[in-house]
This record gives structure tokens, sequence and C-alpha cells, in this order.
């Protein structure tokens, strides 16, 4: 009972032509609806923009005549005196002839040369660099150089020989024997130690080279040789440098 009365029982074939002529008029309207636009445009909205224009200003009010302030003005017959005021005034009558134009005076003293108060001698104020260049410039004299003292000529450099020939050391007056070092001792070294010394003008070792020797030896050796010293060594009366071998032996008892 309930479905024959929620349900037609219509043949088939009914029921798809209807389905297909709804969706077949559906299509045909949105078709008609997209087209339509392309096919007449004029049927499309115009939009229209509103602008609110403000009303112009009223014109600003002209400038005042300036005649009456002239006419109070004192002037001469065939001179007009014109005041200047910052501005430009239009002329009431057109001359036959020219006129003469007579300015106003500053007022207060003219102003000749330099202001007052650039700098003065007096008071930095008073006429300023005028006064100045009007009075007496004093005259400075330059300043002394201190001259450097003179250097004194250096001393010739003695002449170095070596010993042999007719250049012979001085006699020996001081003569000092090296000390054993006791680390050589222990370990049993003996020899000599031969060193090439440089004897100055006043006797004195004035250079010290190794040129043989032991190192547990040489140091002694050559403490002992800055002792020695030699009378002054002269040739031909003038003093020399004299290059001359020392030998220092080290032996055990």
């Amino acid at each position: 009972m309930f479905e024959q009365a929620t349900l037609t029982n219509g043949p088939s074939g009914a029921r798809a032509w209807t389905t297909f002529l709804g969706l077949t008029s559906q299509v045909a309207l949105v078709s008609m609806a997209m087209l339509a636009p392309m096919v007449w445009p004029q049927v499309l909205p115009t939009a229209r923009f509103l602008e609110a224009l403000a009303p112009p200003l009223p014109p600003a009010p002209p400038p005042k005549p300036l005649a009456d302030e002239v006419r109070k003005m004192p002037s001469r017959p065939g001179v007009v005196r014109v005041a200047f005021t910052g501005g430009f005034a239009m002329p009431t009558h057109v001359p036959k002839g020219p006129i003469p134009i007579i300015q106003d005076e500053p007022v207060g003293p003219p102003i000749v040369g330099i202001p007052i108060g650039m700098g003065g001698p007096e008071t930095g104020v008073m006429t300023g660099i005028l006064r100045t260049l009007g009075g007496a410039v004093p005259v400075v004299a330059p300043p002394r150089v201190a001259t450097p003292p003179a250097r004194p000529a250096p001393e010739p450099l003695p002449i170095r020989y070596r010993e042999g020939g007719n250049v012979s050391l001085g006699a020996l007056q001081h003569k000092a024997e090296p000390a054993y070092p006791a680390i050589a001792r222990s370990a049993r070294v003996s020899g000599s130690v031969e060193l090439e010394c440089v004897v100055g003008v006043n006797g004195h070792i004035q250079e010290v080279k190794v040129k043989s020797g032991n190192p547990l030896l040489i140091q002694a050796a050559v403490e002992a040789a800055w002792q020695w010293v030699y009378a002054p060594s002269k040739l031909n009366g003038n003093p020399i440098e004299i290059i001359t071998n020392l030998t220092f032996n080290f032996k055990l008892n």
C-alpha cells in the first residue's frame, strides 16, 4: 500500500525522456547566460565613478592702491618721490616727458671702508682693521739659528799588522796561566788550545778568536788570554796593532 502511494508505475521510456529534456533545458539556459554578454555587449552593466569636486575658492582681493600714500609724501614741482615699500605700483597717468626720480636717503651715518668691530690693537673694536693697517708695524728680527758645534775630526784608526819580520810584539809585562777546568780533569781531558789575538796600541788584548782546541778547555784559555799585557808596539815611531797567536797547553799531572 505504501509503495503504491509514493512511487508511480509509469513506463521506463517516459522517465528517461523526461530526465533528458530536463538536463538539456538546463544546459541550454546556462549556455545562453554565458554567450549573451559576448553576442550583445551592450547588455553588460556600466560602472560609473562619482567624484566629489570641491567648489573653486573665491578670488583674492586686489592690492590696495598706493596713490594715497604717494600723495601724502612731500614733493617738489617736477619731481616725483618714490618710496620703496617692497612692491610695485601701477602709474596713475602717463607723464609728458622724463621726470627725475629721487630715492629716500638711508637713515644713519654712511659706512665707509670696512665696518667697525673687526678687531683693533687697543680694544679690539675701534676702527678695526683700518687703524691696525695705518699704525706702525713693528719689525721682528728673524729667529737665530744655533750653529751646531763642529765635530772633531775622527782619529785615524791604527794600522793592524800580523806579527813577523820587522813587526814584533813589545815586551810581555803580564802573563796569566789558565786554570785547569774541573770537568776536564774529571774526564781526563788534556791538549792544547790555539787562539788568535789582537794586541792594541796600549798593549792590551782587543780581540780573541779560537782557532783550535777541546771545547772543555777553550773557556779557560780565553779567560787567561784577556789578562795578558804587552808593552805598546810601534813601527817607524807610529803605534800599531799586532795580530799574534797564543797557545795554551793543558797537561794532567
